[in-house]
């Protein structure tokens, strides 16, 4: 179930032009946590679910050995369009897109947000900060005039290509997790 008010047609930005269609949220909408991620990938471009490709499955391994499933969680990107190459998306890109992600956390009102990669964390913290130095980070932030604490952790397809980040993003998961209440 998506959350807020997102746009299945979309042409905000220069995404809409290589897109197959709109990666909404998915969810309940009134998760305790919600994990953001930076832009769908191919598979999530194809099924219009965010994080089904391999680093879905990370996230989802990850989730269940903290103890919690899937629809327990609110998971969305920065932008709901795939970016031509999977580059990371622009700007302005994700400015035509965070009304969407405003109207989804708006509804949701979680208790903690986790920003899966040093992208998420740039764009909601303006941290400038090397991800080696931000993972595992718990940041008090304001998201959209909304107060809110922060978790920021590796993207999990930083797991798939270096192995030794996949501790640290199980250990970040659980703290997001935990401090949501679960």
């Amino acid at each position: 179930m998506s959350c807020g008010d997102t746009d299945l047609k979309c042409t905000r930005c220069r995404l809409s032009r290589s897109r197959t269609q709109v990666v909404p949220g998915t969810g309940p909408c009134d998760a305790r946590v919600v994990f953001i991620g930076e832009a769908p990938g191919k598979d999530e471009d194809l099924k219009g679910e965010p994080f089904v490709g391999r680093a879905g499955k990370i996230l989802d391994a990850a989730l269940v050995e903290a103890g919690v499933r899937r629809d327990q969680v609110y998971i969305v990107n920065l932008v709901k369009c795939r970016p031509p190459g999977n580059r990371r998306p622009r700007k302005d890109e994700v400015s035509a897109c965070s009304r969407f992600l405003e109207s989804e956390l708006r509804q949701i009102s979680p208790v903690a947000v986790c920003a899966l990669g040093q992208t998420v964390a740039s764009e909601l913290c303006g941290t400038r900060d090397k991800m080696s130095a931000l993972a595992g980070r718990a940041i008090d932030c304001s998201l959209f005039g909304m107060e809110v604490r922060l978790f920021v952790n590796y993207h999990p397809a930083a797991c798939l290509y270096q192995r030794k980040n996949l501790a640290k993003f199980k250990k970040g998961i659980k703290a997001s997790l935990s401090a949501a209440g679960f």
